[in-house]
């Protein structure tokens, strides 16, 4: 399906229109037209989904170079309006065709899924316009500039019938997926807190050859093109905190500021926020650049034990007085700061049910080699294929792009926010 209408677009996202800012991708959203109702198009196991990128800098080209391995997905497209950037797409998707305009993209009709992985707050404005030509839809975290942005992804989404799916591959790591049954079983006993990190000593800031492409390049640093660190590292977070808890912040307090790294930014070198939920939980969360001591790792916290997780590892730590578990003796087990830590092995515990074939079991050690980026994009193939949905829907997400972008409106004002539940309803 073309594009409803697309003479009426603006024929290029250019350089020029990228630096207009948030303000642009709003305008276009307004300016797509009439809802045009997606072909449903019916895929088998067998058939090739042809999919395109959109946005082939560093974070695109990575997942592509792992969904271009996924069988029976042909990339046919990929699109960027840096030239360097799009020729490192082209060469990881041999058989694509280059573009640099994306609705030129869209209006391809034998084009299945894309994937879009461009700054922040151009999110919204593509994912709609992709779903709208008929196109199911990958899209990176944070899901929007704004909350506004992400509720009319959700709607259209939901208009259209055509997946939507966010970029929180955490929900797709075997030991995550392992934890959260664990905790869902009760073993943590009643969550009372949760501690979360993800601390670097960089700038965040890339190379720039031109300085009048300074801002296309380093958008993160800018705040009418980014949420800063709550959104392109909280968000992370956040989700997998909302996830393991089932519910979303109900206020938040924080402080940060731009007080290391004097080279221009708008955005905050270091955010320290705290969220409460409604079950009473208060979840402490850091992000800094300026020191990378704890690295990054969620810590939840109950009345009978404690559960660390970071990429490629996951330890639970029993409360004193908490009971045996009946495996406690069997399981296999490190000393972390002079504390005994149970590791936990997802490769007990079968993969995401969904994503197993009829009789498929998970081998040991499997589970924790798969990467969780890997993972996420094959779910997203699978639900296009079935109609089914993903872990990391628009719905999901959402919650982590409120939660992040208040804590930026906390921060700003240095007062405490609360965010009424409605906030989340689409």
């Amino acid at each position: 399906m073309s594009l409803d209408n697309p003479k009426r677009h603006t024929k290029d996202v250019t350089r020029r229109e990228f630096l207009v800012g948030s303000a642009a991708a709003l305008t276009g959203l307004a300016s797509i037209g009439v809802f045009t109702e997606a072909t449903g198009k019916t895929l088998s196991k067998e058939d090739v989904i042809n999919a395109a990128i959109i946005g082939t800098g560093n974070q695109g080209c990575f997942l592509l170079e792992r969904a271009v391995k996924i069988p029976n997905v042909r990339f046919v497209a990929c699109c960027d309006i840096q030239e360097s950037n799009l020729a490192r797409g082209l060469s990881i998707a041999k058989e694509a065709k280059g573009y640099k305009d994306y609705y030129q993209l869209l209006e391809r009709k034998d084009i299945d899924a894309v994937l879009i992985a461009t700054p922040l707050h151009l999110h919204a404005r593509m994912t709609v316009d992709a779903l709208r030509a008929g196109k199911h839809v990958f899209c990176e975290k944070m899901m929007a500039y704004s909350i506004d942005e992400a509720k009319h992804m959700i709607r259209v989404a939901r208009q259209t019938g055509l997946t939507l799916q966010i970029g929180h591959q955490r929900r797709y790591d075997p030991d995550y997926q392992h934890a959260y049954k664990l905790i869902s079983d009760g073993i943590l006993g009643r969550i009372t807190h949760v501690r979360a990190h993800w601390n670097r000593n960089a700038s965040w800031r890339r190379p720039c050859p031109d300085p009048k492409l300074d801002e296309l390049i380093n958008w993160r640093l800018y705040r009418r093109y980014s949420q800063g660190l709550m959104a392109e590292l909280g968000s992370h977070q956040i989700d997998i905190v909302n996830w393991m808890l089932q519910e979303t912040p109900s206020a938040v307090v924080g402080v940060g500021g731009i007080d290391y790294w004097k080279d221009g930014r708008e955005v905050y070198d270091n955010v320290q926020c705290i969220f409460e939920y409604p079950s009473g939980v208060k979840f402490q969360y850091q992000s800094i650049t300026s020191n990378q001591y704890d690295g990054c790792y969620e810590q939840i916290m109950g009345d009978k034990g404690t559960i660390v997780l970071q990429i490629g590892k996951a330890l639970l730590f029993r409360e004193p007085k908490s009971e045996q578990l009946a495996w406690q003796d069997m399981a296999h087990k490190e000393k972390v700061q002079g504390k005994e830590a149970i590791v936990l092995d997802a490769s007990k515990t079968p993969r995401i049910q969904e994503q197993r074939g009829e009789g498929e079991r998970v081998s040991p050690g499997q589970a924790r080699t798969r990467d969780a980026v890997v993972l996420e994009l094959e779910d997203f193939f699978r639900c296009v294929r079935e109609g089914a949905q993903p872990l990391s829907t628009g719905k999901t997400a959402l919650g982590a792009c409120v939660a992040a972008i208040k804590a930026n409106e906390a921060m700003d004002r240095m007062e405490r926010v609360t965010i009424p539940s409605e906030v989340y309803k689409v």
